[in-house]
């Protein structure tokens, strides 16, 4: 063992020192295959030793013919978006929640690359060994491997003088104009283990099928709700939404898509009980077995799933990972989408609650989550109106407005939201206090993406309050997810002010019934979480906590037996795992959302916590025009931002009485909203200096 044990740690010496000396939130441009933790653990590494590289000679010949075999598809799925037997629609249980976006047409090339180099990825896995493959996608071999139909780079001029952002998210990076913007792919932070290292889902240590979906989800979420768990958090729901729409803003969900939008292409029949005739590779429906304790009573055999889009537009010969919908930087780009809708004035043309339409008809959608949006749409209509009184106003008062209210939405992001999440402790150590880094690419991290950021997801109660005339009713969760215009926008606030997150379990509002139209059939919003995580190729539990660990300077462990996993996870978590895994290592990234261990005073679990960290490091220190260092805010812009909060947008867009002082906490002290306005009114001449 002590020669194994040495052989692997000399194999991947110049790995783990390239790791842990690397600054901490950057993204390698080739991800690495990881095997720092099979080297501190003893396992024997299948590729120590081997520099063999494969021969593309025959690369050209390779890409005509996947080129073919793409456009077939590419062909057929369009036919397939004409043809209402392939599509969702309302008789289906889950109908919208699948709903998909075009293909613009200045995007069609760049999906047909895509699907190019996937189905030539596909082929050199057959054609060569997991070694000689994976030094290749590596980056071990050649450098800049790229199909020869795509020589190459995109030429985007930027005016460095321009004040203001794109709404595309390019130019926000100067010397790489093309970073963080929309479309773009989402980042590995270390190579993805697909078992053929390009796209077929990871497998057991033994090489056996990792637990089915539905079954592992739905036997968790039953073990989890036998727990006696007394204690109820002061953390509340509206926390929750502002999180989710945090993440809305800097990963937009980039479904496989066609030419035309539709509601959803349809893996399942419409009620649910087998999977349908009619299935596309746009769609993967998940299974359900006839035993599974809420399900099967209902008959429902099948739940639907899309899978995700990848983005590898250039044709590298790489590691790929999935598309983004939305820039990366925090800049409010679901809200004001790639071409805002301005009145003449300047004013957003705003839709229910204050959100826009991009944001109104993205599903799936709960009411309150447009509530808050619309709270920043009211916000920019707000500085509209007083910035246009002005006798001077240099620079379009819709852009001096838009940079004004993303200025405010980012200093309560890491001014309110981060330091409750994280306790002050944590907040201190992950240090926020970087200046603007160019040479770091915006974007966010698979992990991040279809993992650890789910972590909201545990937190989703059955119930939620409802603050109909002034007084507090519980409404089933589900229900806020149809026919918003039911329901009164200042009520819904109210309620997620006072309403608690969930604690301890999986609930039934997620698990079982999620987006449900009866309030009896659902989809299983883990299930979906899970096979993303899947789907991506994220690398096991142990392996990325391990990562992670090296990258914090945290003692790292080795997980031999699922006792081992006692210090991550709790008794009964730790037993249900060992009866359907067949090792610590094969536990799914997902489940480190179940991590026991919380951060000092904060409300995320240790790993989430560190994983969040990078993302929103990266976010804040790769973002030319982020607030605090955006040499074209004025004085007047400084000001405001400064003083405005959730108390005060609360107080200025709602019909709240009183507002609360900590609006992430049911039950906070509250002050009258009148008073807030009124204050907030004496500050209206800053609109003229923004």
């Amino acid at each position: 063992m002590d020669r194994v044990y040495l052989l692997a740690v000399l194999c991947g010496i110049f790995l783990v020192l390239q790791v842990v000396n690397a600054v901490s939130y950057h993204f390698n441009e080739h991800p690495v295959s990881y095997d720092a933790y099979d080297q501190q653990c003893g396992y024997q590494l299948k590729c120590c030793g081997d520099r063999s590289c494969p021969s593309l000679h025959d690369l050209g010949s390779l890409e005509k013919i996947a080129l073919e075999k793409a456009l077939h598809e590419l062909l057929n799925n369009d036919v397939a978006s004409t043809n209402p037997n392939y599509l969702m629609n309302d008789a289906d249980f889950d109908g919208r929640f699948h709903q998909t976006k075009p293909i613009q047409p200045f995007e069609h090339l760049g999906v047909t690359r895509t699907l190019t180099t996937h189905k030539v990825l596909e082929e050199l896995a057959r054609k060569h060994s997991c070694c000689q493959l994976r030094n290749l996608l590596d980056g071990k071999c050649y450098s800049n491997v790229t199909l020869p139909c795509c020589k190459g780079s995109e030429q985007l001029y930027c005016d460095p003088n321009y004040p203001y952002r794109s709404y595309d998210g390019s130019c926000n990076n100067l010397q790489n104009p093309t970073w963080g913007r929309r479309g773009n792919a989402l980042k590995h932070p270390i190579a993805p283990c697909y078992s053929d290292l390009v796209s077929k889902q990871a497998r057991s240590k033994s090489g056996s099928s990792l637990p089915q979906n539905r079954n592992l989800i739905s036997g968790l979420a039953q073990v989890l709700r036998e727990r006696k768990i007394n204690f109820v958090s002061d953390l509340n729901m509206f926390c929750v939404f502002m999180s989710e729409f945090m993440n809305s803003d800097m990963i937009g969900r980039a479904n496989k898509r066609t030419k035309r939008a539709t509601s959803g292409f349809r893996g399942c029949r419409a009620d649910g009980s087998d999977r349908t005739s009619f299935v596309t590779p746009l769609s993967n429906p998940l299974l359900v077995q006839p035993d599974d304790e809420y399900n099967g009573p209902l008959g429902v055999r099948c739940l639907n799933l899309s899978p995700q889009e990848k983005a590898n537009d250039r044709c590298e010969i790489k590691h790929v990972a999935e598309r983004n919908l939305e820039s990366s930087p925090f800049d409010l780009s679901s809200l004001y989408s790639e071409k805002a809708s301005y009145d003449g004035t300047g004013r957003l043309v705003l839709e229910q609650c204050g959100a826009t339409t991009p944001i109104v008809n993205s599903q799936p959608i709960t009411v309150q989550f447009i509530a808050i949006a619309g709270l920043f749409g009211n916000l920019h209509n707000y500085c509209v109106d007083r910035a246009s009184t002005c006798l001077q106003s240099p620079g379009p008062v819709e852009e001096r407005c838009r940079a004004f209210t993303i200025g405010v939405y980012q200093k309560i992001i890491y001014e309110q939201v981060i330091p409750v999440l994280f306790g002050e402790e944590f907040f201190n150590k992950c240090d926020f206090n970087c200046e603007y880094n160019p040479n770091v690419e915006s974007a966010v991290s698979m992990a991040y993406k279809s993992a650890l950021g789910r972590f909201q997801h545990v937190w989703i109660p059955e119930y939620m309050q409802y603050g109909r005339e002034g007084q507090m009713q519980s409404v089933p969760f589900n229900v806020f997810f149809h026919g918003q215009e039911r329901f009164d926008c200042t009520s819904v606030l109210a309620g997620a002010l006072e309403t608690p997150i969930h604690i301890g379990n999986l609930s039934r509002a997620s698990v079982d019934k999620f987006y449900t139209v009866d309030e009896t059939r659902g989809t299983c919003l883990p299930c979906i979480d899970l096979a993303s995580n899947r789907d991506a190729g994220l690398c096991p539990l142990v392996a990325y906590k391990h990562y992670i660990e090296q990258l914090f300077g945290d003692e790292t462990s080795c997980y031999n037996t699922f006792e081992d996993l006692r210090d991550m996870f709790s008794a009964d978590v730790v037993e249900y795992f060992a009866k359907r895994f067949e090792h610590p290592s094969d536990i799914d990234l997902l489940f480190g959302i179940l991590d026991r261990r919380f951060v000092s005073g904060g409300f995320l679990p240790k790993l989430v916590a560190q994983a969040t960290c990078l993302e929103f490091k990266r976010l804040k220190c790769t973002d030319r025009f982020f607030y605090t260092w955006n040499p074209h805010l004025g004085e007047g812009a400084r000001h405001l931002i400064k003083v405005l909060d959730f108390t005060s947008l609360l107080a200025l867009f709602t019909e709240m009485n009183e507002v609360p002082l900590n609006p992430f906490f049911v039950g906070s002290p509250r002050v009258p909203a009148g008073d807030v306005r009124a204050y907030l009114k004496t500050l209206d001449y800053l609109f003229c200096h923004l």
